[in-house]
């Protein structure tokens, strides 16, 4: 059976897919437990310290401006953890991580029952994590953001900085430099909210978590191929977006097509990508990257230009002309499911392929050929001899005549 031509909500494949989704279970003032937010479902423990937001510089940004990063403690249940989020100011350190840690191992949902991760946001209370873990041998690994701990930390210890923070070097430490001045860059509700540095810092984190508690791993593979088999065979938004987390987004870069959360991110896939690939679309997998929680896919895009291909063409009409299309998607996942794809590819040839880019333009009464490949640049990518290398660099191509 051939997939759906265009969008038909009475479709049982367009019947909403439900999220992940498990009640917060409150431990005491201040304390509150998150089971995992994944498919799986089980998780190990993490407890998360977060600083209250009375003593935060909070941004002032609401609605579609706002960060797509939730709260810490959901982020990490999205990422496959049971997490305790702990707000400071709400008694002793050492007596939160004990409630903590009991209220976890009542968790059924909890998979590891031997080991806990700490995280540290709040710089107020350090020095008292620090001095509280060798209490209890089941907390085996730290992460602390924005700031360093004063001494060298009792278990392995990942501290994330702002490039203005430097650090000697300690047993147990390891840091991770990033590119933005300001210590609270991780919280997505503070005005120094830095997005590429949460990023890269919370990739490291959950390396460092992973390494010790061993775990939560997913096949990112398998992953990726659903989501894909969703878009292009299945054809069906809800079942698309159900691979994904809350608020994923997507940015297709040459044309800056995509969406920005749920709500606009189904829009876009409802009204511009899903039914408007061409019949024929099928992707060319040229090479494949799995890394801790990105899958890197290089490929080319083969359709036939028979119907207006908005993500990819937007507002062109269809020429009828085949096309194949180098592409790389960097695909973001947290936990089992999807956060974001990057998906980039030369719009130079695309406008070549199709014919509506000429191979010749006029520049200051000369005629310059433009060095813009059409499909060669889709066939060297299958062979790596199918054409001779630096054919732009020789005769023919620059300023070729005069008008």
């Amino acid at each position: 059976m051939s997939p759906p031509q265009f969008y038909d909500p009475n479709s049982p494949d367009e019947q909403p897919v439900a999220l992940p989704s498990a009640p917060q279970i409150t431990l005491a003032e201040g304390l509150v437990l998150q089971p995992p937010l994944t498919r799986r479902g089980t998780g190990p423990g993490l407890i998360a310290f977060i600083p209250s937001d009375s003593t935060l510089n909070l941004s002032s940004k609401s609605g579609d401006y706002k960060p797509l990063d939730p709260e810490p403690f959901q982020k990490w249940a999205e990422e496959g953890f049971a997490v305790v989020g702990i707000t400071t100011g709400h008694g002793p350190v050492q007596e939160n991580l004990k409630i903590a840690i009991e209220g976890l191992l009542n968790l059924a949902e909890l998979d590891t029952r031997d080991k806990f991760a700490v995280a540290v946001y709040d710089p107020g209370v350090l020095s008292d994590v620090v001095s509280a873990i060798p209490q209890d041998s089941r907390l085996v690994c730290l992460v602390v953001y924005g700031y360093s701990p004063a001494s060298s930390p009792p278990v392995p210890t990942l501290v994330c900085l702002p490039s203005s923070v430097t650090v000697a070097s300690a047993p147990n430490l390891t840091v991770c430099t990033l590119d933005c001045p300001w210590a609270s860059f991780v919280l997505p509700q503070t005005v120094d909210f830095h997005s590429a540095a949460a990023s890269i810092a919370h990739s490291k984190a959950a390396v460092h978590f992973k390494k010790y508690l061993g775990g939560p791993f997913f096949d990112l593979e398998a992953i990726w191929e659903e989501h894909t088999y969703f878009e292009f065979e299945v054809r069906s938004v809800a079942k698309t977006m159900g691979t994904m987390v809350a608020e994923p987004y997507v940015n297709h870069v040459p044309t800056l097509a995509g969406g920005i959360g749920r709500k606009q991110l189904s829009a876009f896939y409802r009204d511009h990508f899903v039914f408007s690939n061409p019949k024929d679309t099928r992707m060319q997998t040229i090479s494949r990257t799995v890394g801790s929680d990105r899958v890197v896919d290089e490929f080319i895009f083969h359709a036939t230009h028979d119907t207006q291909i908005d993500w990819l063409l937007p507002g062109v009409p269809p020429t009828g002309k085949k096309i194949a299309i180098p592409m790389l998607g960097v695909i973001n996942i947290r936990g089992d499911r999807l956060y974001h794809e990057h998906i980039w590819w030369d719009q130079g040839t695309a406008c070549m392929q199709i014919g509506i880019l000429p191979t010749h333009v006029p520049v200051d009464g000369k005629t310059l050929r433009l060095p813009i490949a059409g499909v060669e640049s889709a066939t060297l990518l299958v062979d790596e001899r199918a054409v001779p290398p630096n054919e732009m660099m020789g005769v023919g191509y620059g300023f070729v005549k005069d008008v």
